[in-house]
């Protein structure tokens, strides 16, 4: 049977009905395009739902209940309550190199299955997932993506992921193997102009994907979406000879 879950993004949530529960989103985007608040979107969906929430992330975590509130997200509450865990990757690896192809030791993904498995939660939101994924070895990357999204498939929690959008060879290479295994992916982005798009890469289950969604991102609102401009009307049509002539009589 198929279930579906919402996204915490209202709008993408109508249009789609929620991502798979139980399996991963993806979120790609440069950074300042927005993937901690989406993630942060994702996350406080779980207290919503009223399940058990997770985020694994480079932030220090008051630094991040910070940056939640002021995107109108009662995070700090919800960690008093113990609705969500906040985990900072400093706590796996001393100096985790975000950008870099390094990836983190089993013994570290061990640790992160039993904190999740034990403390009973039902929806991970890594931010960002490139630590556990990025390896040098192009010929083992599919192998070794299948192997991270089906162990947090076996946790039985809905998992959202964010990552940088690529700038080399091997990153490429990596995003197109983790997309063809993740069933919901979808970019952030931001031109030249300053505005910003949504646009879904892969649904799983729908062949007709709408065009990049413009979106905006508002203190006390997260990610809204925006109606784009109506295009500017025609220039009127210069008069002709006729017309002048009749205007030239009428005001006589």
């Amino acid at each position: 049977m198929i279930d579906k879950t919402r996204s915490g993004l209202d709008f993408f949530d109508q249009r789609f009905g929620g991502i798979y529960r139980q399996r991963a989103a993806l979120c790609v985007g440069r950074r300042g395009s927005g993937k901690t608040v989406a993630a942060l979107h994702a996350l406080m969906q779980s207290v919503k739902e009223g399940e058990r929430g997770l985020m694994l992330s480079a932030w220090r975590s008051a630094d991040l209940c910070i940056v939640a509130e002021q995107y109108g997200f009662r995070l700090a509450d919800a960690v008093r309550r113990d609705q969500i865990v906040l985990l900072e990757y400093a706590q796996f690896s001393p100096e985790p190199e975000l950008e870099s192809s390094r990836v983190l030791p089993p013994g570290s993904f061990m640790e992160f299955e039993e904190l999740v498995v034990g403390n009973g939660i039902r929806r991970v939101v890594i931010d960002t997932v490139l630590p556990w994924i990025a390896i040098r070895d192009e010929d083992r990357l599919a192998k070794h993506v299948y192997s991270f999204l089906h162990a947090l498939e076996r946790m039985e929690v809905t998992a959202f992921l964010t990552m940088p959008k690529p700038v080399s060879p091997l990153a490429f290479a990596l995003k197109n193997r983790i997309e063809q295994q993740t069933p919901v992916v979808f970019t952030l982005d931001v031109d030249a102009q300053k505005r910003r798009h949504l646009l879904v890469n892969r649904y799983l289950g729908q062949a007709n994907l709408p065009p990049p969604l413009p979106i905006a991102i508002e203190p006390g609102r997260g990610i809204v979406p925006v109606a784009e401009a109506p295009p500017p009307p025609p220039p009127p049509a210069p008069a002709t000879k006729t017309d002048v002539k009749f205007s030239a009589v009428f005001r006589t």
